[in-house]
């Protein structure tokens, strides 16, 4: 892939995690970070100053880690600040919109931009939030807009969701993703909903975790040693539809029966495909069919990988001096033993 130049609209955060993003990856491409927000005179570059300035000091943590092929200084080069939005979008191979998640800010941006952009330029939302009609409806170039929602850190996090939809052109999800890989992202593309991938099944955990607390079932740091000692960490090594195969579809229909006739709401309740794959038997490996299909393959070599990649963790665990399995915000606490609780009775 040829160098592209990058336009990264709104200094905050996530703008500050892209362009982070992009130098570090050292492949070439040139950063400029907007600023479309009106400021008072005398500090119109307060705000992206400060900003160059976080992108600086991410760098020099990266440096410091040794995951720079560059050095920060070097990789600065290609970071340019603007304000407005007029001249300064002009041109850009890609844009990326940052900006507060905010209907009526994000139209704003999208209305002001569609006249001024190139013809192949692809622009992308940062919304974790907004189904693409929102933008598409207010753009005079819809068919150029895509999400590209980015998990924070975005510099650290591989996954980038790229959602697309009946008005994007072709090439837009397809040019985008082949940047991401470029600058080593793993891009996943989707059908543009409310909510992407991530958030939803986040908001969904997030929620029942707050239930969880609000009905005194648990302190707030117990329930975070569960997710990081259990959930989280067992999603480290496969993924939530793999996990319900291994485990057996079986399972989490009799469990979601149980949970919603005994704790109600309709979050619980097993989906329709569960309901299918119960009535054609397809239950997962020991069925040779559930979600994915295991036909030809060896489970127990499949099942000594996957007990290979949590010996793994448990080691990286213990050599870290930054990763503990305790719940609560605590910054000077000692690593976490990897011992295993003594084992009273087995509880699914």
């Amino acid at each position: 892939m040829t160098a592209a130049s990058i336009a990264i609209v709104g200094p905050g955060r996530m703008g500050i995690g892209i362009a982070t993003a992009v130098l570090m990856a050292d492949r070439g491409h040139t950063v400029t970070l907007i600023d479309t927000k009106r400021r008072k005179p005398g500090k119109e570059t307060e705000t992206l100053d400060a900003a160059r300035e976080e992108v600086k000091a991410n760098l020099d943590l990266l440096n410091g880690l040794g995951l720079l092929r560059g050095n920060s200084e070097s990789l600065m080069e290609g970071l340019d600040i603007a304000t407005g939005l007029n001249e300064a979008i002009a041109g850009h191979s890609f844009v990326f919109e940052a900006l507060p998640e905010n209907v009526a800010i994000k139209q704003a941006f999208f209305h002001a931009i569609g006249p001024v952009m190139s013809e192949d330029t692809v622009i992308a939302s940062a919304s974790s939030t907004f189904h693409l009609d929102v933008f598409w409806e207010v753009c005079a170039k819809p068919g150029n807009v895509v999400s590209a929602h980015w998990l924070n850190p975005a510099f650290l996090i591989p996954l980038v969701e790229i959602a697309y939809g009946e008005q994007t052109h072709e090439w837009a999800p397809v040019r985008i993703c082949d940047f991401f890989r470029n600058i080593g992202k793993i891009p996943v593309k989707m059908r543009t909903n409310p909510g992407f991938i991530v958030p939803r099944i986040q908001a969904a955990a997030m929620n029942e975790a707050i239930r969880i607390l609000e009905e005194g079932v648990a302190t707030a740091a117990e329930i975070d040693t569960a997710i990081k000692a259990g959930f989280g960490f067992r999603l480290a090594v496969m993924g939530l539809i793999e996990f319900v195969d291994l485990g057996g579809v079986d399972i989490l229909f009799h469990a979601g029966e149980y949970l919603h006739n005994k704790l109600g709401g309709a979050h619980f309740k097993p989906p329709r495909l569960v309901k299918e794959k119960m009535e054609r038997a397809e239950m997962g490996p020991r069925t040779g069919k559930g979600f994915y299909d295991y036909e030809d393959v060896d489970t127990r070599a499949l099942f000594n990988q996957k007990y290979m990649g949590f010996v793994e963790l448990l080691h990286m665990y213990e050599q870290s001096k930054n990763l503990n399995f305790s719940g609560g915000i605590v910054s000077d606490r000692p690593p976490e033993t990897i011992n295993p609780p003594t084992k009273e009775k087995e509880i699914p």
